[in-house]
């Protein structure tokens, strides 16, 4: 990669972060291009010359955050062989990396924003995240006989949605016991009996804590890339 490429790879993620800081403070409608450039300290100009618009720059701050968030559950997916602790680890890694990271939580909440058009990207794909993994724990016999699966997959997508776009900066500890607390009482009607005792609704933390330090760090490897994608897209 030549200097001038790696200049305009340093200059776009400046922006992002800085429209993500003005995003994650400002609902969509209220955040000013002119904050944002200010912010990134250049002219309105010069980030005119990377995007056209707002919504523009707001749809790549969606696309990055998506693509980091989706690498996070992606490995702590793969490293389950049970699909209710995977569903609970992903719920957690998402949640430590809103907390973390700027871009992600303030792509999530533009994915929300009833102002912005082409919205719910996450939602839609959690959604069928939650319903795959669902229907592995049933054929597998992890699921309690009584469990109605769209209603289950309703519920479980809002709650954990609702919880994601709520987390502010630096709340990972609140952010924990929000999901502890809600996988604690929804498991008992979720799981077998017969595994019930052996799900962690805390979450496994090497499996969350691997995951959310391994999407701290892009562009990831490329091997490494490619055999969690393999290993995981029969779900994700």
């Amino acid at each position: 990669m030549g200097l001038q490429q790696e200049r305009a790879i340093r200059t776009r993620r400046l922006m992002l972060k800085s429209a993500a800081e003005v995003f994650d403070r400002e609902d969509y409608a209220s955040a000013r291009l002119s904050d944002i450039s200010a912010r990134a300290n250049m002219s309105t100009g010069a980030l005119h010359f990377h995007f056209a618009n707002k919504e523009d720059l707001a749809q790549a701050v969606v696309s990055e955050a998506r693509d980091t968030l989706w690498r996070a559950a992606r490995l702590a997916y793969v490293r389950n062989s049970e699909p209710l602790q995977a569903l609970t680890d992903i719920s957690h890694t998402l949640g430590q990396l809103l907390s973390w990271d700027v871009v992600s939580r303030a792509g999530l909440r533009l994915d929300n924003d009833r102002s912005r058009k082409g919205r719910e990207q996450f939602i839609h794909a959690w959604h069928a995240c939650v319903q795959r993994l669902l229907d592995h724990a049933r054929h597998g016999g992890g699921l309690a006989a009584q469990v109605h699966l769209r209603a289950l997959t309703c519920a479980i997508v809002a709650a954990t949605t609702g919880i994601g776009v709520l987390i502010k900066g630096g709340e990972g500890d609140r952010t924990r016991l929000a999901f502890t607390g809600f996988w604690q009482g929804f498991l008992p009607g979720l799981a077998a009996p017969d595994l019930l005792g052996g799900l962690n609704p805390g979450g496994t933390r090497d499996v969350v804590d691997h995951a959310v330090a391994a999407s701290r760090y892009l562009p990831c490897d490329p091997e490494e890339t490619m055999a969690t994608e393999a290993a995981t897209s029969g779900v994700m």
